[in-house]
């Protein structure tokens, strides 16, 4: 299909669900395009723009805007895209419905990626965000369940609300150390998830981030949250051990509703966190709460620590809440995992004793009975429960 010169402007949704279109050819008269104007074209192979155009440009068939600093869109045939180092954004639904392409690379130069930009990229295994990224938005990897692992770069400041939203194949996601808020759905059903180190960049976690991820099972929140937001982590029916530090003064309703009743929580605050906290009867009656050091009858008097039937005192003092913005420790099948620490790096496993359990350089430590012990890795220590 030819657009004629006459035409200055395609509508939003123009040719949404053309099944039938391959190629369109934008002549030198358009000067916009609405979103989605060609979304769900299942057919459509390229799209080719005149080199006079003001507005537009193609290369291999994607459509960019004039200097191609935004990739505005790719066609839905698109098996492998490598984005070239002009691209300093990608558009809104730019990738959207390309359920076939199964690899993208993401140049240095890409700061921002808008609103639903991967949306039902099913054929997606892995992603690459690079450090010069600052911004995800909303439901940019919503329904991409072929992703297994996601790393996020270190110049992200926020994850959007729904972001990952059902991406139900992933496994495994880095997130870098400049990220100050989780959004609102974030990780809503990642139900292969295992296990999530936030780190100490991270402010608030929002509504439902982590909801239905029913197979994770340990998760270390930063130093630096003070919010949890409602059902951030409901019906996360494996999660059995969760450590909330200090910092948190608030936590939303039903936070951690229908957890594990084998759940032990480490609440590191003397004072006990705010809000309307509602926990499942399952949690109350079998979980172990763990407070600070003459902190217990604190718990004991406020809703609804107070409805605990096992609260005991822990010694947190010296133990930071995680190893580094980096390393990821994690719990498996009974046996300590080491992610990302360099492999020169020494590891040592102590009990509550004091007493040596392990010393070496592995990334994954097993053979240890039931408890609670002390890792440190270089300068830093963390406390975990096995």
């Amino acid at each position: 299909m030819t657009i004629p010169n006459s035409v200055t402007s395609i509508g939003i949704s123009a040719f949404y669900n053309c099944s039938g279109l391959t190629s369109v050819t934008i002549g030198n008269s358009v000067t916009s395009i609405g979103n989605s104007a060609f979304s769900n074209c299942s057919g459509l192979i390229s799209i080719i723009v005149d080199e006079s155009n003001p507005s537009f440009s193609s290369i291999e068939g994607i459509l960019y805007n004039n200097d191609a600093t935004t990739l505005i869109y790719c066609p839905i045939t698109k098996k492998t895209v490598t984005i070239p180092n002009s691209v300093t954004s990608i558009g809104y639904s730019a990738f959207s419905g390309c359920s076939g392409l199964t690899s993208v690379t993401i140049p240095n130069s890409v700061t921002s990626i808008d609103n639903n930009a991967f949306y039902k990229c099913s054929g997606l295994t892995s992603v690459t965000i690079p450090n010069s990224v600052t911004s995800i938005g909303q439901r940019v990897f919503e329904n991409c369940s072929g992703l297994t692992s996601v790393t996020i770069g270190n110049s992200v400041t926020s994850i959007g609300g729904s972001a990952f939203y059902n991406c139900s194949g992933l496994t495994s996601v880095t997130i870098g150390n400049s990220v100050t808020s989780i959004g609102q759905r974030a990780f809503y059903d990642c139900s292969r998830l295992t296990s999530v180190t936030i780190p100490n960049s991270v402010t608030s976690i929002g509504y439902e981030a982590f909801y239905n991820c029913s197979g994770l099972t340990s998760v270390t929140i930063g130093n630096s949250v003070t919010s949890i937001g409602q059902r951030a982590f409901y019906d996360c029916s494996r999660l059995t051990s969760v450590t909330i530090p200090n910092s948190v003064t608030s936590i939303g309703d039903q936070a951690f509703c229908n957890c594990s009743e084998r759940t032990s929580i480490y609440c590191q605050g003397t004072t006990p966190p705010r809000g309307s906290i509602v926990f499942s009867e399952a949690i109350l009656k079998e979980c172990t709460l763990y407070v600070p050091i003459g902190c217990q009858a604190a718990y004991e008097a406020v809703d609804p620590w107070r409805n605990f039937w096992n609260i005991e005192e822990m010694d947190f003092s010296g133990i930071d809440d995680i190893i580094s913005d980096n390393i990821g420790i994690s719990v498996i099948n009974r046996a300590i995992h080491i992610d990302n620490a360099d492999g020169n790096m020494l590891v040592e496993v102590f009990n509550l004793s004091g007493k040596s359990v392990y010393r070496g350089h592995g990334n994954i430590v097993d053979g240890l009975s039931t408890g609670i012990y002390i890792i440190k890795i270089a300068d830093k220590s963390m406390k975990i429960k096995i």
